[in-house]
């Protein structure tokens, strides 16, 4: 089975590509290169066996500038370009084109709803807990690969840093849910990152779980 982190990466980078496309203004493609790159190497390192894999190369990205039109093509034929690699990349995991444009409804873990009211701990089934480990990396990864701004983006890294610090302190309800909430505002699939791993330290108080 396919890393369901390296999956998710594969997606964004894909969408965030084909998205750009999309943008009738010049877009440059090298931060979508850069978060391409990251995903192939990943993707490499934890397939080391798989050849096609291998063959694979890195995309370098270029600056679109309005000042040197030819820039502009170039950059539309990187986002082309890293389109197509991880569409082939899903195809080396068979991973159809159906099911790698709804990859995130088959793997996004989202066992936990931010709630006001507490749950008694056995609620939480064996299976559901398994998927309750994640690290704080985990989340500053998902931070760094959100479309948000970066004010948006410094805002939960503080945010998270001030959760984890309750976390691993008082461990005081009303702070850790006001964290959950402010974080909730920008992004929720970083707030359900963040519950998760309240839950991975005992905190109920502040979750429920979903369906």
């Amino acid at each position: 089975m396919v890393d369901p982190y390296l999956v998710r990466s594969l997606k964004r980078v894909h969408d965030q590509a084909a998205n750009d496309l999309q943008v009738t203004e010049p877009t440059s493609s090298q931060t979508t290169a850069e978060r391409f790159n990251e995903v192939l190497n990943d993707f490499q390192d934890g397939y080391s066996d798989n050849d096609r894999l291998a063959s694979i190369d890195e995309v370098e990205g270029t600056h679109a500038s309005l000042t040197r039109h030819h820039t502009i093509e170039r950059a539309n034929e990187d986002l082309r370009e890293i389109k197509l690699k991880t569409e082939q990349i899903a195809d080396l995991f068979e991973l159809d084109v159906q099911d790698f444009e709804r990859v995130d409804d088959v793997t996004e873990m989202r066992p936990i709803v931010i709630q006001q009211h507490a749950i008694q701990e056995t609620d939480v089934t064996t299976e559901q807990t398994v998927e309750l480990n994640i690290t704080i990396e985990h989340i500053q990864e998902t931070i760094q690969h959100i479309q948000r701004p970066p004010e948006q983006k410094q805002e939960l890294e503080e945010l998270l840093t001030e959760f984890e610090e309750e976390l691993q302190g008082e461990q005081d309800e009303t702070r850790l849910q006001r964290f959950l909430g402010a974080a909730a505002n920008i992004s929720e699939d970083v707030a359900t990152q963040m519950a998760q791993r309240a839950l991975m330290y005992g905190v109920t108080g502040v979750l429920s779980l979903a369906g």
